[in-house]
């Protein structure tokens, strides 16, 4: 996955992979949306596939604007705790 998401990954910590997750971290909800869109788009390419249904986002900080994030159809679940390899990430502003 590293080798054919090369173009379109970020700096770290922007774009973090781990066997077979991704994390991606962007500044605002439009950037998010698009990024995951070429994540889905390029691992199609490929013949592997981003399970939409198991992706979740987290927005951290103040809420700007009401909305979700869509990839084709699906809107993401949004959540505000993420538990990977013993650890939590929370998001406490909402």
């Amino acid at each position: 996955m590293d080798t054919i998401t090369k173009e379109i990954q970020k700096q770290h910590p922007w774009t973090l992979l781990f066997a077979d997750d991704v994390m991606l971290a962007l500044e605002s909800r439009d950037d998010l949306q698009k990024q995951v869109q070429s994540w889905k788009d390029r691992l199609q390419q490929y013949g592997l596939r981003l399970h939409t249904s198991k992706t979740e986002y987290m927005e951290c900080g103040p809420r700007i604007e009401d909305g979700s994030i869509r990839v084709d159809s699906t809107e993401l679940n949004e959540v505000n705790c993420f538990k990977y390899v013993g650890s939590k990430v929370t998001s406490t502003e909402h």
